[in-house]
């Protein structure tokens, strides 16, 4: 964990100087982004208060990570008020000499979120989210099962999230410092209600127009916010307070894996008996390295898990865990993560950074092939 205490202002250049030369984040580059992992649009004000820092630190370190693309908020809906949306899980399987290209047209879907070149059969896995099944019907017949090169698909719902990526962290604060973060509750409006009226209300046209705002840049000023959507600034705060205190937005840091310092992600699909898998998912969320844990519907696996971890070397220890812990659950299959091609609506390149954003829109109707 960072040191607490104040640095003075050489002290901060010169680490600042070194990591420009090593070109990877330090302690409290990690600090900064577990701060935001836990409030995603924190002010600085109040990570350096978390962290003992002067804010225009942290805003210049933030800046620097963020430009780099090492470090990123994005925001997405989460179909609250549309109960029929789908999440799904799609492997497709695909000629050797066409994967990146497929990988590259299928990143730029509205409908897809993750994009990752996986071993074993499966060439690539894609995590999707689309209005409601009979859309996941015609984006796998219109949009990947027409691509040149995609020799097969599959494809599992997720009828349940018990965790997501959303909720991994880097756990390098102490607990003070998450005290303070965890303290300062973003705030309410007066009048702000979450009944299920107003969840029921779905997205409008202005909630949509936000949200992809929010996908490019998960803290966008409010000011700028409003200039781009034509809205005052009151508007955008309440309205930004309805999307994300009711659960309809997400609101989400990440990071580069390698930068993380947990740079290998593997899949297992796994079965539990139905009277004890909501059980194993609550033990499986308290396990370290848990970053993904859903259950699925669409095949024999009921589960599917994925696992972070510092190395390949540490992913038989995991699973030995995971054995001592879950023994009621069972695993069918495994796969790694080789390259991380798109991650909730961010290209990342060869080293996991960000290097642009791809609009997410579950709502687009398009679901024809992008051209190449």
């Amino acid at each position: 964990m960072p040191p607490r205490g104040r640095s003075t202002q050489d002290d901060a250049t010169r680490r600042e100087m070194a990591q420009d030369s090593a070109g990877r984040a330090d302690e409290l580059d990690l600090a900064i982004v577990n701060c935001l992992q836990l409030q995603p649009r924190a002010s600085w004000t109040l990570v350096g208060r978390a962290l003992d820092v002067d804010p225009v630190t942290v805003a210049r370190r933030w800046q620097r990570l963020s430009a780099a693309g090492i470090a990123w908020v994005s925001g997405r809906a989460t179909g609250q008020g549309r109960p029929e949306s789908c999440l799904a899980v799609v492997e497709l399987s695909c000629t050797a000499a066409e994967t990146l290209a497929i990988a590259r047209r299928v990143t730029e879907l509205p409908h897809v979120l993750s994009v990752e070149h996986t071993s074993g059969p499966r060439s690539l896995t894609i995590l999707v989210e689309v209005r409601d099944l009979a859309f996941l019907s015609r984006f796998l017949l219109e949009s990947v099962g027409t691509i040149p090169g995609v020799v097969a698909t599959s494809s599992h719902a997720v009828t349940k999230v018990y965790s997501m990526g959303d909720h991994w962290q880097l756990h390098v604060l102490d607990p003070a410092q998450r005290g303070v973060m965890l303290r300062a509750q973003q705030p309410r409006l007066d009048g702000l209600t979450s009944d299920q009226a107003d969840l029921a209300r779905g997205y409008d046209p202005v909630d949509r127009q936000l949200i992809l705002l929010l996908g490019e840049d998960g803290r966008m000023p409010v000011a700028t916010m409003a200039a781009r959507a034509s809205l005052s600034e009151s508007t955008v705060r309440r309205r930004l307070a309805g999307l994300v205190g009711n659960g309809r937005v997400v609101l989400r840091c990440d990071m580069a894996l390698p930068d993380s310092g947990w740079p290998v992600i593997s899949w297992l699909w796994a079965s539990a008996d139905a009277g004890d898998i909501d059980d194993v998912a609550m033990t499986l969320r308290r396990l370290p390295g848990i970053r993904v844990c859903w259950r699925i519907s669409g095949g024999g696996p009921n589960l599917m898990l994925a696992l972070t971890t510092h190395s390949l070397h540490e992913l038989s220890q995991v699973e030995a865990r995971l054995a001592a812990e879950v023994p009621q659950m069972t695993i069918h299959d495994r796969s790694m993560v080789l390259r991380s091609i798109k991650r909730m609506g961010r290209e990342l390149d060869l080293d996991g950074r960000s290097v642009r954003s791809v609009p997410l829109d579950i709502w687009a109707d398009t679901v024809g092939p992008q051209p190449s």
